[in-house]
């Protein structure tokens, strides 16, 4: 199967001088998670919700202003723009995300283009034509990241960066309990207005001399968003041992790029639309 069958055209493009909150918006309008950047008709970088996400959690008082909105596509964005040809077949297209940890590929015909190739229609293509092919405990990731309900944004944003992943599972011991990922940060705020960042006493501890033993305690009040306040109460799991293609049809209904994986009611990994990727890259599509 080549690229030109499964990709996405037209694409949805904004301008590198354009600000974060206009690239949101098309995002939301046109359920996208990512925009190719294009200046005087070519391709100069691509904006994902990564990029967003990321630029949120940098510095506490950063993320709580969120200045964000304000700031241009060209601070933000990815540079780097990889483009493939129409007779791309899929396990190179597949293979060229992997090797250079992107989600998607710019397709050009000739010196036009003509759509974009992202891990959601590999996604798609997984679930239409390799049902019965694989099992999820032979593709689902076991190094899964976790956090608790009252871990704070700041923390999550840099579990994401440091593993270099979309998402995190919030859980309770073994269960879990929620999920968090890029796009519940990225629009934390924008989606629902009317929620403000909640205020938590923090219990501070400071001498009353230099010298001196004596401490005074006290409570402030301030601004700290947990895991709890920005992930996905309800959320799909799998059983380990359900058809790999199930999962990825799973991701495509709902609009999700990774479910839990269950063994019984203990939680023992993910499978992501990496994961899958992967699968394409291994069975040679």
């Amino acid at each position: 199967m080549k690229v030109n069958e499964i990709m996405s055209s037209p694409i949805v493009a904004i301008k590198p001088t354009d600000p974060v909150a206009h690239a949101k918006n098309l995002m939301m309008r046109h359920k996208v998670k990512r925009l190719v950047v294009i200046d005087r008709g070519k391709p100069v970088g691509v904006l994902s919700m990564r990029d967003i996400a990321g630029r949120v959690g940098r510095g506490s008082s950063t993320w709580r202003r969120r200045p964000i909105d304000n700031v241009p596509i060209a601070r933000v964005m990815r540079k780097s723009v990889l483009a493939v040809s129409l007779g791309t077949n899929l396990n190179k297209a597949a293979a060229l995300m992997l090797k250079h940890d992107i989600s998607s590929l710019v397709v050009q015909e000739g010196e036009n283009i003509a759509g974009v190739v992202t891990k959601t229609d590999l996604a798609r293509s997984f679930a239409e034509s390799l049902a019965g092919r694989v099992k999820v405990k032979d593709l689902m990731s076991c190094d899964l990241a976790t956090v608790g309900r009252r871990h704070s944004l700041a923390r999550v944003v840099g579990l994401m960066k440091k593993r270099g992943i979309g998402r995190v599972v919030v859980a309770e011991g073994e269960r879990p309990v929620g999920i968090i990922t890029e796009s519940d940060i990225a629009f934390a705020q924008l989606d629902r207005p009317e929620r403000e960042i909640k205020e938590r006493g923090v219990r501070y501890t400071r001498r009353l001399e230099r010298a001196g033993r004596p401490r005074a305690r006290y409570i402030k009040r301030v601004a700290l968003t947990t895991a709890e306040d920005v992930m996905r109460p309800k959320i799909l799991t799998i059983d380990v041992d359900e058809d790999a293609a199930r999962a990825a049809t799973l991701m495509i209904e709902h609009g999700i790029s990774g479910l839990p994986v269950l063994e019984g009611e203990e939680l023992v990994g993910i499978i992501t639309k990496t994961d899958l990727v992967k699968g394409i890259v291994n069975l040679g599509v």
